[in-house]
């Protein structure tokens, strides 16, 4: 019935893939555990341990292939007709978290559970602003705004994810997710958004969160030149949008004059002890704004 498949990526996934093993015995549906290493540099012999799980295999990979492609790649390894995606820096906190899906999907072919953080922040402050920015702007899986679909925790038919897999010509971190719900929903495939969340544990330090912010930045402006343009719906992009609107009235100067001031501004800030989303959004669309005038003048 459910192929649970986790890419990983320098992580541990034992007590992970333990819990899940266990929920689906418990839901009594036929299932089994795919884990694909994306070519890691360390915890190689933890987790080979997961091929002694029954119902568990563990792949390892030669070569790095990119967030989309091992996604891909885990959905040919899959016999049932449900796959449900997990990344392996999650934590399972309720104990009915598979038997919630096994009862969504007889009314929906595609859920997607949502995810949380811890309510403390951590103790390192090197990891402040991945678990600011989680808490607080990420969508509550119990709210009701318009849900920007991640792929970290979601369940769907097998078919349509085989007719609609993620997208390979995006090998940068950033906005493949943003891609997937959008063909999916232009496609007539809605994703339904449902109160089961993980909780994401490997937060990034705030140096690799600003990286990781810069490169989907760097990916957001080539999606929007290359032909998957009809499928972004700029209304739910925010930045874009809004970076679009400035470009609009000729104001893109403007936040050039202003760009040197905010990036040396955010990465004393940002940092630090006490991170600023608002300052974090003034840097990506200052950002953003350099990374549009740059290569047009190329």
């Amino acid at each position: 019935m459910i192929s649970i498949l986790i890419p990983i990526y320098n992580f541990p996934c034992s007590d992970l893939i333990k819990e899940l093993a266990g929920q689906a015995q418990e839901a009594n549906v036929p299932f089994e555990i795919i884990c694909i290493d994306d070519c890691s540099s360390q915890l190689k012999e933890e987790n080979r341990l997961i091929n002694e799980i029954p119902h568990c295999t563990y792949i390892e990979l030669d070569k790095n292939i990119g967030r989309s492609r091992i996604r891909n790649l885990l959905v040919t390894k899959a016999a049932y007709e449900y796959v449900l995606f997990l990344d392996c820096d999650s934590q399972i906190p309720r104990p009915d978290y598979i038997q919630k899906y096994v009862e969504g999907i007889r009314q929906y072919d595609i859920l997607s559970g949502g995810r949380l953080y811890e309510p403390v922040p951590p103790a390192d402050p090197v990891y402040y602003l991945h678990w600011k920015y989680g808490t607080v702007r990420e969508p509550k899986p119990d709210n009701h705004q318009y849900k920007a679909f991640t792929s970290n925790n979601f369940i769907i038919k097998k078919s349509i994810i085989e007719t609609y897999p993620f997208n390979e010509k995006i090998v940068r971190y950033g906005h493949e997710d943003s891609l997937f719900q959008f063909e999916l929903e232009k496609n007539g495939h809605p994703i339904h958004f449902i109160d089961n969340p993980v909780v994401h544990i490997g937060l990034e330090s705030n140096v690799k969160f600003l990286e990781k912010t810069r490169e989907s930045i760097v990916n957001l402006y080539e999606l929007y030149h290359s032909d998957t343009i009809d499928t972004l719906d700029i209304d739910k992009l925010k930045l874009l949008k809004t970076f679009l609107r400035i470009k609009k009235y000729k104001l893109s100067g403007f936040l050039s004059f202003f760009y040197p001031a905010v990036h040396s501004i955010n990465n004393k800030i940002n940092l630090g002890r006490h991170p600023s989303l608002h300052l974090l959004d003034a840097y990506k669309l200052t950002y953003l704004n350099r990374v549009f005038r740059v290569n047009t003048t190329k």
